[in-house]
């Protein structure tokens, strides 16, 4: 199949600058000897994963059980999940999972530390489990300093939980677009993260690792010493948010197929709307034409600029926001140059439990 026989709208994946990316971010973290585990947050599939785990990342990082669940039922074996677990049906849930991989958890609470230790108890499991820190991010997170370093002592004392570390992850900066200006941003939240695990030191816990970093970051986040992993996503795709971010740079691999089904003279109408382009980190951009893209409602989208178009004639769009737009879209058409060479599924699609 070529191109031009897609049915639209189609979200492409390009698998050579796919690989070119992968590739790229597994000799980053091999040169910078920190360790390397992806998010599955952006990708959504166990082909990904896999392909990123076969570079030497020592596992992954899902934003919900319900990611994690899909890649556990596909063989991915060592998994984060980044995003705290909390009420008794997600528990089991939890207790379940753990049973099929390798699972650590993150928490900002003492209570609900303790409802995972104890449901851990009960199945005779313990699991790792990092002190979420809000450094400056203001979503989920304890405070930094004392309060961390409570609530990471807290952890050591629950006999179903293993205190594994701290996550810091410092998502508000990662598309600073400056790099000057996100190098000191990110410093300062990483100090914020190393007097923490200072303090947590000198109440005599270890601390293994800290977690952090995201594609915007990944390059130079530094923990003076103490053993680093990131959590870089975005970058095995791309988008035309991170395309703006200086100091990134990974090839655009995503892009939303769309045709144009319909030519005014004050309007052009392209068949890939609100259902297929996510807009929440701003507008998709149109490859290699003099154009603009709005959305148009849910099913359309509106095209201006001084290219020439007409009905029928196809293009491709760069997501905004790539995460989002993924989640729109059942596969990936699959392509090689001009040529698809397959579909693969999205199999943690809509998993946001």
């Amino acid at each position: 199949m070529t191109l031009t026989e897609v049915d639209t709208p189609a979200l492409l994946l390009d698998l050579d600058k796919l690989e070119r990316n992968l590739d790229k971010m597994a000799a980053l973290a091999r040169e910078r000897g920190v360790l390397l585990r992806p998010h599955a947050k952006t990708h959504k599939t166990p082909l990904i994963a896999r392909m990123q785990l076969e570079r030497g990342a020592l596992g992954i990082c899902c934003a919900k059980l319900g990611e994690a669940e899909v890649m556990a039922g596909e063989g991915i074996e060592d998994i984060l999940i980044t995003t705290e677990i909390v009420g008794h049906r997600k528990i089991e849930r939890l207790i379940s999972l753990a049973r099929k991989a390798k699972v650590a958890v993150v928490v900002d609470d003492a209570a609900a530390a303790g409802e995972i230790s104890a449901a851990c108890i009960r199945a005779g499991i313990t699991l790792p489990c990092f002190v979420d820190v809000n450094v400056g991010q203001n979503r989920t997170g304890v405070a930094p300093g004392e309060p961390a370093a409570g609530l990471a002592a807290a952890i050591a004392s629950e006999p179903g939980l293993t205190f594994a570390g701290l996550q810091g992850y410092e998502g508000h900066l990662q598309h600073i677009r400056h790099v000057g200006e996100r190098k000191a941003a990110s410093a300062r939240a990483m100090q914020a993260l190393i007097e923490t695990a200072q303090r947590i030191e000198r109440r005599g816990l270890r601390v293994e690792r800290l977690t952090t970093a995201g594609t915007g970051t990944a390059s130079y986040v530094d923990a003076a010493g103490y053993p680093l992993e990131i959590q870089p996503g975005s970058y095995a795709m791309m988008d035309a948010q991170y395309g703006a971010v200086e100091g990134v740079d990974f090839e655009h691999a995503l892009t939303v197929l769309t045709t144009v089904i319909s030519v005014h003279a004050d309007r052009v109408v392209v068949d890939a709307g609100l259902k297929a382009c996510s807009t929440d980190a701003g507008m998709p951009k149109p490859v290699g034409l003099e154009a603009s893209y709005l959305p148009g409602g849910d099913e359309h989208g509106l095209l201006s600029g001084p290219a020439k178009f007409f009905v029928g004639m196809q293009l491709e769009l760069i997501p905004g926001h790539c995460d989002t737009t993924i989640n729109l879209h059942d596969e990936y058409v699959v392509r090689r140059g001009g040529e698809v060479i397959g579909h693969w599924p999205i199999a943690a699609r809509g998993r946001v439990r």
